[in-house]
């Protein structure tokens, strides 16, 4: 499958679904044009994972405006590195997990991380229980740009840009990068991109 191609599903219990370990999304009709292992979106119960709003098309508080569908995850997805606060702490290693899956709905990017174990790192146990106990909702990207334009906020808004890396954070940029769960509002008449 392609970064841009589409698989229409049923929504059950209105949860979306995935098929192995890309998404896909839910329409009225279950139409698969393969077999597909069908799983819930959501994390298990008792699980590491967690949805992250990672980015959003808002203007963030620089004026700078990261269009969603402008996206290049190539090179992310070889290796998805979850950060704490972009690496800029005096930690020895800064990784805290990996991001398994990414969702682009066209106003926001959202991320499913899994949190390292607590036996491969506690900086990851220790930020894994704050944001368990919602005291972490922030999210942020690390990013290239590719193409960009001023803005009429002052800022520059970036059309083409690389994702680098996904960060778990106290105070994003982007005050709409805020943990609120699973990408609910995917449909197809959003046309929705597959990452």
């Amino acid at each position: 499958m392609t970064q841009h191609q589409l698989i229409q599903c049923t929504r059950k219990n209105g949860k979306f679904l995935s098929a192995g370990s890309k998404l896909i999304l839910a329409t009225d009709n279950f139409s698969i044009a393969e077999q597909h292992e069908i799983k819930s979106l959501a994390p298990e119960a008792n699980s590491r994972q967690r949805w992250l709003k990672i980015t959003t098309s808002d203007p963030d508080r620089a004026g700078d405006i990261i269009t969603t569908q402008g996206a290049d995850t190539t090179n992310f997805e070889r290796n998805p590195q979850f950060l704490w606060q972009h690496g800029l702490t005096n930690e020895a290693v800064h990784t805290i997990g990996r991001i398994v899956k990414l969702v682009n709905t066209h106003s926001a990017i959202y991320a499913l991380a899994e949190y390292a174990t607590a036996d491969e790192s506690s900086l990851a146990e220790r930020i894994f229980k704050m944001d368990d106990a919602g005291l972490l909702p922030a999210n942020s990207i690390g990013f290239s740009p590719i193409e960009w334009e001023p803005n009429e906020y002052g800022g520059i808004t970036f059309t083409k840009w690389e994702l680098i890396e996904v960060s778990k954070v106290e105070l994003p940029c982007n005050p709409y990068a805020i943990d609120d769960g699973a990408p609910k509002s995917l449909s197809l008449s959003q046309a929705a991109l597959l990452i």
